[in-house]
């Protein structure tokens, strides 16, 4: 079955490491390879009337000469954004397979009657409705996904989750779930600001500041996304170090105010 639309989130594509490591023409060639893949007889695989899709035909398809598509499909393969199928060579994109193994497991359970959960529930039973789906993923975020994250996916949407007798009450928890470690700060501002040289500084600061006061903006609310909290530090670090710079006398002296010169007494001068 063709489907009409393909899933595709820009957030992902910009965070996406490897794909943000292509240029701009290997950018552009990933994007129409997986158009490519989302119309192929297997979707997610690069097949022509269900074979491997050979080089040569997918430099025609890109309009490139023999040589540039070698040069761009072997960059996407050592960045690992595309992937070739070890059985037959076929180039696939991971997260497109993934999501549509997601697709047809969910369509079996939709003939089936839907949930099992759900089903043959007595008059008098409450109707279960705390059982939550995994939603799909986008395929564009291909370099940190693999075959055995649908695996597991897989198998999450064949099992009743169970809920933790010790787990707080949403309303308590803050949005942004558990504190970050140090680690995961550094990640996310190396995908946030690439080109920054004071990025991974800036992280190990912010994180030391907000786990010292038990992750609460300005001492007394409880962050509620740090992601978004860091980037507004990145952008007021200019300020911070003004502000720091006027204190220590370090900056720039403040301008002198322009003396005005005495006028003079002469009565000739204005005559």
């Amino acid at each position: 079955m063709k489907l009409p639309a393909i899933q595709f989130y820009p957030g992902d594509w910009h965070k996406d490491q490897g794909v943000q490591a292509l240029d701009l023409a290997q950018r552009g060639a990933w994007f129409e390879l997986l158009l490519m893949m989302h119309d192929s007889d297997e979707r997610g695989v690069l097949l022509v009337n269900g074979q491997p899709m050979p080089d040569a035909v997918i430099a025609r398809r890109l309009g490139l000469d023999n040589q540039t598509a070698n040069q761009i499909l072997t960059t996407l393969l050592d960045y690992g954004v595309a992937s070739r199928r070890e059985s037959d060579g076929a180039l696939f994109c991971r997260r497109m397979v993934k999501d549509e193994r997601l697709r047809r497991i969910r369509t079996e359970a939709g003939k089936k009657g839907g949930n099992p959960h759900l089903l043959n529930q007595g008059p008098r039973q409450k109707t279960t409705t705390r059982v939550k789906q995994i939603p799909t993923p986008s395929f564009s975020s291909s370099l940190t996904s693999s075959i055995k994250e649908g695996e597991a996916a897989d198998a999450a949407l064949l099992a009743p989750r169970a809920e933790k007798k010790d787990e707080k009450p949403a309303s308590k928890r803050p949005k942004g779930g558990a504190p970050p470690t140090p680690a995961e700060v550094q990640d996310y501002a190396a995908g946030q600001f690439p080109g920054s040289a004071d990025a991974q500084t800036e992280a190990a600061a912010f994180h030391d500041h907000y786990a010292s006061n038990g992750w609460r903006v300005s001492g007394k609310t409880l962050m509620v996304d740090w992601r978004a909290s860091f980037r507004n530090w990145m952008r007021r670090r200019p300020e911070f170090q003004a502000a720091a710079a006027a204190r220590t006398g370090t900056g720039p002296p403040a301008p002198t105010r322009a003396r005005t010169a005495p006028k003079s007494i002469d009565p000739a001068r204005w005559s």
